[in-house]
C-alpha cells in the first residue's frame, strides 16, 4: 500500500533457525537490484528506484536483542534517502524485550555507486 509522500506499509517475517529478519512492502513491485548497506544488511530496490525490502542476516546480533523478541515487532519505521552521491538508511525497530518495551536503531550511509535516482522513501508497519 502506498500513501502520499512515498510512504509504504510493510510486513515482516523472522526465521529464528537462521536468525534472519525480512521486511518488505505490501504491494506488487518489479525487483531491480539488491544493495549491501553493510555486511548482512541488504536493501532491495524496484525498477522505479524505490526501496522495497530490507533483509538483516544475524538480526539478533545486529540489533542486540534476544531472538524471541522478534516474535512481535510493535513498530518499525525506516527512511531511505538517495541523492546523486550517497544512500542513507535509518531504521527504528520497537521490540518487547524481557520486562521492557524498547527501540533499536540502525543507521547506514554508503556511496551511491549504483546510479539510483534521488528519492526519499519511508517504510512503516501500520
Amino acid at each position: 500500500m502506498k500513501s502520499k509522500d512515498n510512504i509504504f506499509e510493510v510486513e515482516y517475517f523472522y526465521n529464528e533457525s537462521i536468525d534472519t529478519l525480512g521486511i518488505k512492502v505490501k504491494r506488487d513491485f518489479q525487483y531491480m537490484e539488491t544493495i549491501e548497506m553493510d555486511e548482512g544488511i541488504l536493501l532491495d530496490f524496484d525498477i522505479d528506484n524505490v526501496p522495497t525490502a530490507l533483509e538483516l542476516l544475524n538480526a539478533s546480533e545486529k540489533l542486540r536483542v534476544p531472538k524471541e523478541s522478534f516474535e512481535k515487532i510493535h513498530c518499525f519505521k525506516m527512511k531511505v534517502c538517495v541523492d546523486k552521491d550517497s544512500i542513507l538508511m535509518c531504521a527504528i525497530f520497537g521490540f518487547m524485550v524481557p520486562n521492557k518495551d524498547d527501540e533499536y536503531e540502525l543507521n547506514y550511509f554508503i556511496e551511491n555507486n549504483f546510479d539510483l535516482i534521488p528519492t526519499e522513501t519511508e517504510l512503516v508497519i501500520a
